[in-house]
């Protein structure tokens, strides 16, 4: 009873929590003045004491505590903010604790710019920080500092240490690996072998998780149980080194949770009272929150207490136990069976924070995580143990690395062998938060169901009766039910069709546009960037994902620059664990410079097929009152030369919709398009070449006459896009101009009579 009342006042207090979240804007960003009232790009001077450093290869980022920022004769006060500096500038080494001074621009932290993607600022925001500098230069005022500080630079530079001593003996890819998996250090973790274990559902293990803390801490505990010593001693070590432990990797969510349990059941082990996991989840909670209610719309908060929650609660619905006796009894059952009651009981907690973190499901993760799992604490023993020997003995310290290097091997195949099995991903899309309240609904009504039963069959076997067992199982399987109905029905909400969905994504200085057509196909015209690194995988990617979209029927490339190709590129090559690429469409092959040829042989190797388009061609989706088509209307066959006068044009019409997408074309471009005839009105236009003065002249819009413009361009551009004397002329015909700069992302829909359109950074409407 005392335990019950403890787990509901936990729920109490972090369901005002939850509230605080919602409804109000008092969650720990009291001190955000450097945020709201310094300008980007305002030069600034900084003095503070140094909390963290991350290292990268092109930047070192410095987080620094109770901050000193001037600028202009004033003075404001920052709790924490984030200096990124080249480490070709740091004049010397730095250590937490030292005392900085820094001086550069201001910046603030990016929100996402398109649905789906990752939110810096979000992210950044629950740490307690809000702005960052871009320093030119970074030196030390003092290097005096509090024991903390000492003990954690300490911890720091051991993580430094021994994540070079692993990849020196095991190679930059296999020990990049287990650097994450023992040290929590991923900046040598290969970015191919991360996307392998993430879509199949093994990334966990590249995290220090609770399973990490658990294995470490009790493994810890049982040796020096077995070696003699007192329950006191051998739980105050294992708490302390575990605490050490987690301060050295990072401090993660999950290790955090991880600890507070750990030490919460070596308490009860010392006094000799009974642990009650849930007890123990529960305050973990709590202990977190309170310091940072943001966490609980976090996905690492919700995915860590979400697995162990299942594990608690969930496990034995699927294990079918009915009765305190029989827990005996199921324990006698083979490890496989018991692994994938819990490996299912994990999956249906964690559905819902999947799919609204990252939309799709890796199917085989049930199967897989069975044998990945006991594999883990050979892997990490053998770790730990071949670090520890490695100060006596290389050749023996070097065997227990390569025993790691062997497991790590194996991981591996299973990972491939996984991706290559059909429908090894289900994306499904994000889901509606309505969706997700109604599962764990329904999940917290089977668990009472079960919960009671069982408390009915203890009381009828304590009176020795015989209870009939026909309902045995049933909880179980509707629970297997509803986790394959919530991705199913979420899947269902994003294949709508009878509609057109077009999207201009912002991706920087370039162009990229998603197209949903009403029967179901889905277009990507052009993807690229010159300005954001890796858009493919950050911009264009996440969003087609969050649309429940994994093939991309056409990818129609305008032309070959860079920032109009760059993202197409990394979908083709990434193929296998991404977006899947069906045809990719040309101009007409006499337009092709050296990048489109590059890219015909990039799709041709990875197969998806190749296909030319000539002016009068088009690609029809639907029937009747459905049908929408996507016509080429250029370049004229008169052009000779590749480059932007040579771009694709394409019309797409859908009953009264109608919208001109124009690539980069411009000046002798538009003038051939003006004069073949096929150039007729359109509602929506597309600018060409992101608003330069050289594009959309008075001859072209008199030919179009568009009401609504829309304008990819990258925030401060080098180019100054959109050109002034476009905005002009545009202004002068009274159209509606809306830019990724200010806006996002914009979506267009329309049912072939009327559009709706939003932007990713506010507001929406219809006409």
């Amino acid at each position: 009873m005392i335990k019950r009342k403890l787990v509901m006042a936990c729920l109490f207090v972090l369901a005002v929590q939850l509230a605080r979240v919602c409804l109000l804007a008092d969650t720990k960003d009291q001190q955000m003045t450097l945020a709201e009232e310094i300008p980007d790009g305002t030069e600034v001077s900084v003095s503070g004491t140094v909390e963290w450093v991350r290292e990268k290869e092109k930047i070192t980022a410095v987080c620094l505590r109770k901050n000193q920022v001037r600028y202009a004769g004033t003075i404001l006060k920052e709790s924490k903010l984030v200096v990124c500096i080249r480490p070709d500038q740091l004049k010397e080494q730095l250590n937490i604790g030292d005392k900085v001074i820094a001086e550069g621009e201001k910046e603030s932290f990016d929100a996402a710019r398109n649905p789906g993607n990752f939110d810096q600022k979000e992210y950044y925001r629950k740490q307690g920080i809000h702005v960052k500098v871009r320093a030119d230069t970074l030196e030390k005022q003092s290097e005096k500092s509090l024991l903390y500080d000492r003990i954690k630079n300490e911890m720091w530079k051991w993580r430094k240490k021994l994540s070079g001593q692993l990849q020196t003996k095991m190679g930059s890819y296999y020990g990049g690996t287990m650097s994450a998996i023992l040290l929590g250090e991923k900046s040598g973790l290969d970015e191919e072998m991360r996307k392998l274990y993430q879509k199949n559902g093994m990334g966990h293990l590249l995290a220090i998780s609770g399973l990490h803390m658990s294995l470490i801490g009790m493994g810890l505990y049982s040796f020096l149980r077995k070696a003699g010593t007192s329950f006191f001693t051998a739980g105050m070590a294992g708490s302390s080194f575990l605490l050490l432990y987690t301060g050295m990797t990072g401090n993660g969510i999950a290790s955090q949770r991880a600890w507070i349990m750990f030490a919460m059941r070596m308490g009860a082990e010392i006094t000799g009272r009974e642990y009650d996991a849930l007890t123990g989840l529960a305050a973990a909670a709590v202990w977190i929150c309170l310091r940072q209610p943001l966490y609980l719309t976090d996905a690492g908060f919700l995915l860590s207490f979400g697995a162990i929650l299942g594990i608690i609660l969930i496990e034995p619905v699927y294990a079918g136990e009915k009765a305190e006796k029989e827990k005996k009894e199921r324990e006698k059952k083979p490890v496989f069976l018991k692994g994938l009651s819990a490996s299912f009981a994990v999956n249906t907690v964690l559905m819902g924070p999947v799919l609204w973190f990252y939309y799709e499901i890796p199917v085989y993760s049930v199967i897989l995580n069975l044998v990945v799992i006991p594999l883990l604490p050979v892997a990490m023993g053998a770790g730990l143990l071949g670090l520890g020997i490695l100060r006596f003995s290389e050749r023996a310290g070097g065997g227990c690395l390569n025993l790691c290097k062997a497991i790590l091997w194996i991981y591996d195949r299973i990972g491939e062998l996984a991706a290559r099995l059909p429908v090894s991903r289900w994306v499904t899309g994000k889901p509606p938060l309505y969706l997700l309240v109604l599962y764990y609904g329904l999940i917290l009504l089977i668990c009472i169901w079960f919960y009671r039963l069982k408390e009915r069959r203890t009381e009828k076997e304590q009176r020795k009766t015989k209870s009939r067992e026909r309902w045995v199982g049933v909880p179980g399987i509707l629970l297997v039910c509803l986790s394959v109905l919530l991705p199913g029905s979420c899947w269902l909400m994003h294949q709508v069709q009878g509609q057109v969905t077009v999207t201009v994504l912002d991706v920087g200085q370039g162009d990229g546009i998603c197209i949903r057509m009403p029967g179901g196909k889905n277009c990507l015209i052009d993807g690229g960037s010159s300005d954001v690194s890796s858009v493919g995988a950050y911009r264009i990617e996440p969003y087609l994902l969050y649309c429940g979209i994994r093939n991309i029927d056409y990818a129609f490339v305008s032309h070959g620059d860079e920032d109009h190709i760059s993202g197409i590129r990394e979908l083709l090559q990434d193929q296998k664990l991404g977006i899947g690429i069906r045809t990719l469409v040309l101009p007409a092959e006499k337009y092709w410079d050296e990048k489109l040829k590059e890219l015909a042989v990039l799709a041709a190797e990875n197969g998806t097929r190749i296909a030319e388009i000539h002016a009068g061609e088009q690609v029809v989706d639907g029937t009747g009152e459905q049908k929408m088509s996507l016509r080429c209307i250029g370049p004229e066959m008169v052009l000779s030369e590749s480059g932007n006068a040579a771009s694709m044009v394409l019309q797409a019409e859908y009953g009264n919709f109608s919208m001109l997408l124009t690539g980069d074309v411009e000046g002798a471009g538009e003038k051939q398009l003006v004069k073949s005839g096929r150039l007729g009105k359109c509602r929506i236009l597309k600018a060409a070449h992101h608003g330069s003065k050289n594009s959309g002249t008075e001859e072209f819009l008199d030919a179009v006459e568009p009401q609504i413009v829309l304008i990819s361009a990258g925030r401060g551009n080098r180019y100054g896009h959109p050109h002034e004397e476009t905005l002009e002329r545009l202004k002068s015909r009274n159209c509606q101009v809306y830019s990724t700069q200010q806006c996002g992302a914009v979506t267009i829909q329309s049912d072939g009579k009327k559009l709706f359109f939003s932007r990713k950074c506010g507001g929406g409407g219809s006409d």
